[in-house]
């Protein structure tokens, strides 16, 4: 990722609205605003029931989110901004869960959003970068376990195997959005190793990963469009999510990793708003 502008990955995708952040920092962000899995391969929707969609009234996604409770949605909370930095409006969102191919509205259900909470710390260079959608209805799709700070440390320790999962760019620059989920695995770095690259990178409450090399100077990577999508450890007892999709490069998976806001460093704020036990 180049330093200079961040770019958030939320979705430039089909928004008329305009929901490509850049944001303000001292380095480019990307992987979390509006771009796609880069160099990943078709998603088993057995490994990934609980991903949603984030899309517009009309249906174009842009940005992806985790079922945490029947009727609640984490996601990235830049994701609820457009692109003059205005809150969207609920009535302006819809969650999409069920359905990996996204043309294929038979599957799956549209949901329109009760409430959008962003985290009161949100800052739009990445901090605090955690927002709940409380659903209108019910989705059947089930919820992922959310991990203890204890649990998610152990899982993101430097090399650790991750998997992020979106409909976003398949292309460094964003192009080539994915109809079909994607995902891809990525490993976990040092927060020393990634602090060079990002002015603002935060090692209390974010994460950051590089994913297998595809020559050059290119990773595997999420990208514009899989902003606020999960990012899983997988366990014994089952996918842990660990991380959303939050900044990264400029260009997708070219020089520098993708950083991933921490859930577990959100865990109050998430459940309090989730209205989880």
């Amino acid at each position: 990722m180049l330093k200079g502008k961040v770019n958030a990955r939320a979705s430039l995708a089909a928004v008329g609205i305009g929901f490509w952040l850049t944001m303000a920092g001292g380095v480019s962000a990307g992987p979390n605003s509006g771009e796609r899995i880069i160099g990943g391969s078709e998603a088993d929707p057995a490994d990934w029931p609980f991903i949603a969609a984030i899309t517009t009234r009309n249906g174009s996604q842009f940005c992806g989110g985790s079922v945490i409770a029947k009727d609640a949605v984490v996601t990235a909370a830049h994701c609820m901004f457009d692109y003059f930095g205005r809150p969207l409006k609920r009535r302006e969102v819809r969650v999409v869960t069920g359905r990996p191919d996204l043309r294929d509205e038979s599957e799956g259900k549209s949901i329109r959003v009760g409430r959008i909470t962003v985290h009161q710390e949100y800052k739009r260079n990445g901090h605090r970068d955690v927002a709940v959608l409380n659903l209108a209805r019910n989705t059947p799709a089930p919820a992922v376990d959310l991990p203890t700070p204890e649990e998610a440390d152990a899982e993101t320790t430097p090399g650790s195997e991750l998997w992020v999962a979106g409909w976003g760019g398949t292309k460094p620059n964003g192009a080539k959005p994915s109809d079909v989920l994607l995902d891809v695995a990525v490993y976990a770095i040092s927060d020393e190793e990634c602090e060079p690259h990002f002015s603002y990178f935060r090692a209390s409450e974010e994460v950051c990963a590089y994913g297998a090399p595809q020559g050059g100077n290119r990773y595997n990577d999420s990208c514009y469009g899989d902003s606020g999508g999960p990012l899983v450890a997988d366990t014994p007892g089952g996918r842990l999510l660990v991380g959303l999709v939050s900044y990264g490069g400029r260009e997708c998976g070219v020089r520098e990793p993708g950083v991933y806001a921490e859930v577990a460093r959100n865990l109050n704020f998430i459940e309090r708003r989730g209205r989880l036990p």
